[in-house]
């Protein structure tokens, strides 16, 4: 090694990348950009292995409107006593996982369960692989220790620093000059895996187009009434049953949807056919949003997803019901 004053030159360097990140810090920021979390099996993991034996626990088990519309901090102050844990995953149906917690004879709280008339569409709801990989992690997490200790360090760094939340092919152009700056992500997501989405940071043309993707998924013929609640008894009755044997119990809730994604949800699976009918032969309670004081009234700024700012009115409303059925043990 060539002599020199190396002490000196790794301060100065560590110095500089100090600078250079807040720099680009402060820039990310002042665009609205926020810290956000990497979901991944490990995170997924780790939420479901503080579900045990304690029939206080609150299981919310679902899709991307579970993960944006629970809130940890809501839930705490509208149920003190209970513990609330976000399970779901965006991009991915819940059934596997209701199946996983169905299996668990040690499981003894609430699953709070969502899903859509749209969600039971196939012969078989279990049929989704991606979601194996996260079962398998929670399973089996002493195999993965490097891959757990990567995330809890990644993780931390992500809570902190907003620019980490712009990839590095959109900040740097951005930053020289040649294009403007990235808009910021409308949805952020901390290391307890709650996610928050801000409408107010989208642009109008991103969220219409994700609404028109969605209403060319809904444009698909649905199955048959008569078929469709035959895969919900078939397939997801055994599960609930199998919950409150443990001294568990089910809630399937129907969260809000608005727009054009709900005109058209309500126009293919007639409520009466099918929600309302699925309801009538379920052992779980079974609810819809319309159903709900304080659920109602809310709407959802991409048609099907809460904002931010109504986490707290719809935690509020589901614990509100979860009183008056009996569904809570806490005071």
């Amino acid at each position: 090694m060539p002599a020199g004053a190396w002490r000196a030159i790794w301060l100065v360097g560590l110095a500089l990348a100090i600078g250079l990140t807040a720099l680009c810090e402060l820039e990310a920021r002042r665009h609205h950009q926020r810290p956000s979390v990497v979901d991944d099996a490990s995170s997924w993991a780790v939420m479901r292995n503080r579900i045990d034996d304690d029939p206080n626990v609150v299981a919310f088990v679902g899709t991307s409107r579970t993960a944006l519309g629970f809130s940890a901090e809501a839930f705490a102050a509208a149920a003190p006593g209970a513990r609330g844990v976000q399970l779901g995953i965006d991009g991915m149906l819940p059934f596997t996982i209701l199946n996983d917690l169905a299996q668990d004879a040690h499981f003894k709280g609430v699953v709070v369960l969502d899903f859509i008339e749209r969600d039971v569409s196939t012969a078989d709801v279990f049929h989704y692989p991606e979601t194996q990989a996260y079962l398998d992690r929670a399973h089996a997490m002493w195999r993965a220790p490097g891959a757990l200790a990567n995330r809890y360090l990644a993780g931390w760094v992500q809570s902190w620093l907003a620019v980490l939340a712009i990839k590095g092919h959109r900040l740097l152009p951005a930053w020289f000059g040649r294009r403007a700056w990235p808009v910021p992500t409308w949805v952020a997501e901390d290391r307890e895996r709650i996610s928050r989405a801000d409408y107010s940071l989208a642009e109008a043309y991103a969220l219409d187009r994700k609404i028109n993707n969605r209403l060319m998924s809904v444009g698909a013929t649905p199955e048959p009434a008569d078929h469709w609640l035959e895969i919900t008894q078939r397939q997801l009755e055994p599960l609930f049953r199998q919950i409150q044997a443990h001294g568990g119990d089910v809630v399937v809730i129907h969260m809000p949807l608005s727009g054009k994604f709900a005109e058209a949800i309500d126009r293919k699976y007639p409520r009466a056919q099918y929600w309302d009918a699925f309801a009538r032969l379920s052992s779980a309670h079974v609810w819809h949003f319309r159903d709900l004081p304080g659920m109602a009234s809310l709407t959802c700024g991409d048609d099907m997803h809460l904002d931010q700012k109504d986490q707290a009115a719809y935690v509020r409303a589901l614990v509100d019901a979860m009183r008056a059925h009996h569904v809570l043990r806490t005071p």
